[in-house]
């Protein structure tokens, strides 16, 4: 098999396409993830199966990444286009290919930072649009060339590897000493544990961490599969938030009675509305599309967010009358903004729409900048829950369930999870939106003081730490080959641990990255230094 021209192109295409992060569920899902764009490049090469088995190996070492804030650990999406095709022309296994993705994913993170940078010229060029009341050319300048340009700026590197590297790149393999492919093997064998010790980090508090326990030994002793792990876990989440519910509902009963010694309680309803709900969904689609084709340091998402306004600030100022006001508005969303886009951006996108129809309505009443504090108040703690139940939670969740079907070589698991989460966080962002348009700011702030709020996350917690756990005693395979042979007898250490604890290997290699994570959140010096020690002591043979 040979990577040609018109592959290598089209490769190279769909890995730019895949980096703008359009629209921003699917987007986001291959932007941090290797096992959808298993699936393109396999349907491109024409070997699927393997294509599906060696993303499934890569994916592995990737479980954890998400885009918080901006910051991205490594790229598993850069990693995906180079090393499974390059896999594929070699003949490489899985282990190999682990070896090859781990630096051109943390090279691809330093290539996403000066696209970042850049980005800002794009912005600061929107903001002369701006001033003219020109949406349409600012979402131009800051959005659509930003987009062209992240996507040249990965597709061209990508083809030109892939077209002229792969062959280069296959003869270098082929010389590898056996030692050295055993360093690799172990190396494979390892690094699937800083996934999952990222993601217990991001989602767990010490009282939830027996929970991990529980899973991961669940499967040692009993060997079950990823969906009868799921029943047992959403099993044991229930039976927990059912006795610990009233943890969740204390403090909002303390509030309603503080409420209640107020003087005056006023009932929240839905306002008379100036848009329709198809208008919201507009709002609400176009934000979802682009949210972070734009994105740079020194706007992050405002002029999406501004895009997303647009239209509808054009009916709550209308004519040339109000065109000042109009600016106004739009100048009020070109500030910083940054939040995770479904659980963030509906209720910020959905209060502004309010809020800026009240001003318009009212204009002296309501001051701009209590707009632009609302939304910037809310923006990060909305995106804490939408970081820890989207990202950290859920997308892990289907792509744990989907990965036995994507290890065997099917197509269906690298589609199954990205379906699943975007038409789940889609309707959960419209929602979101279209509740805190029509009720206003008590929506999004009862939504930020309910009870019912924590006890979701505290189960997403419960049962990702749970899954995590489960999914680290499968993944995870680190064993020693180091024997012990007498006159009478020979045995393994590997034996030895087995019958003290099933899994002691993986457990430790898992939790020493936890720890390290837990006091620096540095992923790239976890990973580095786990694929440094897992290799040299594989290469010594004290591991495989």
């Amino acid at each position: 098999m040979t990577i040609t021209l018109t592959k290598a192109i089209i490769l190279g295409l769909c890995c730019g396409i895949a980096k703008t992060c359009i629209p921003y569920t699917w987007g986001a899902f291959v932007y941090n993830t290797v096992i959808f764009n298993a699936v393109v490049i396999g349907a491109v090469m024409g070997n699927m199966t393997q294509a599906m088995i060696i993303g499934a190996s890569l994916q592995l070492i990737y479980l954890g990444v998400i885009s918080a804030g901006g910051n991205q650990p490594s790229d598993p999406c850069l990693a995906s286009y180079i090393a499974i095709p390059v896999a594929l022309v070699s003949g490489l296994d899985t282990n190999a290919a682990v070896a090859l993705a781990v630096p051109i994913g943390l090279l691809g993170v330093q290539i996403s930072n000066l696209l970042y940078l850049m980005a800002g010229f794009f912005a600061q060029k929107g903001d002369k649009f701006v001033e003219q009341g020109n949406a349409g050319a600012m979402t131009r300048w800051s959005v659509v060339y930003v987009g062209i340009i992240r996507t040249l700026a990965f597709g061209i590197p990508v083809a030109i590897a892939l077209y002229f590297g792969a062959g280069m790149m296959q003869g270098v393999l082929d010389d590898i000493p056996k030692f050295l492919t055993n360093g690799l093997s172990a190396m494979g064998a390892c690094l699937p544990a800083v996934g999952f010790a990222i993601i217990a980090n991001l989602i767990s508090k010490p009282k939830y961490v027996p929970f991990f326990f529980a899973g991961f030994f669940l499967i040692q002793y009993t060997k079950i599969g990823t969906i009868p792990l799921l029943l047992a876990g959403a099993f044991i989440t229930f039976l927990y938030l059912t006795f610990t519910s009233k943890e969740y509902t204390a403090n909002v009963d303390d509030e309603d009675e503080d409420d209640e010694d107020e003087d005056e309680v006023e009932e929240v309803g839905e306002h008379h509305r100036l848009l329709s709900k198809g208008e919201v969904l507009k709002s609400w689609t176009i934000w979802w599309v682009i949210a972070e084709v734009g994105h740079s340091f020194e706007r992050m998402q405002a002029p999406m967010f501004c895009t997303a306004m647009a239209s509808a600030l054009k009916k709550f100022y209308p004519g040339e009358k109000n065109k000042g006001r109009y600016i106004e508005a739009l100048k009020r969303h070109m500030t910083f903004f940054n939040t995770e886009a479904h659980w963030g951006g509906g209720p910020c996108l959905g209060l502004s729409l309010a809020m800026e129809e009240k001003k318009s309505q009212a204009y002296d009443e309501i001051p701009g900048e209590v707009i632009l504090n609302l939304k910037t108040g809310l923006m990060g703690p909305l995106a804490g829950i939408g970081d820890t139940i989207s990202w950290s939670t859920l997308m892990y969740l289907f792509i744990g369930l989907f990965l036995p079907l994507a290890q065997k070589g099917n197509p269906i698991g690298g589609i199954g999870p990205v379906v699943c989460l975007t038409v789940v966080c889609y309707a959960i962002g419209y929602f979101l939106t279209e509740r805190s348009y029509a009720y206003g700011y008590s929506f999004a702030e009862n939504m930020l003081k309910s009870g019912l709020v924590n006890m979701i996350i505290t189960g997403a917690s419960i049962l990702g730490l749970f899954m995590m756990g489960g999914l680290a005693a499968t993944y995870v395979t680190v064993t020693t080959p180091i024997k012990f042979v007498t006159s009478t007898y020979t045995t393994t250490l590997q034996s030895i641990f087995d019958s003290i604890l099933p899994g002691i290997l993986p457990l430790v290699v898992v939790l020493l990255v936890w720890k390290y994570l837990s006091k620096s959140r540095n992923y790239f010096k976890a990973t580095i230094g786990l694929t440094i020690v897992s290799l040299v002591l594989g290469c010594l043979g004290l591991i495989i």
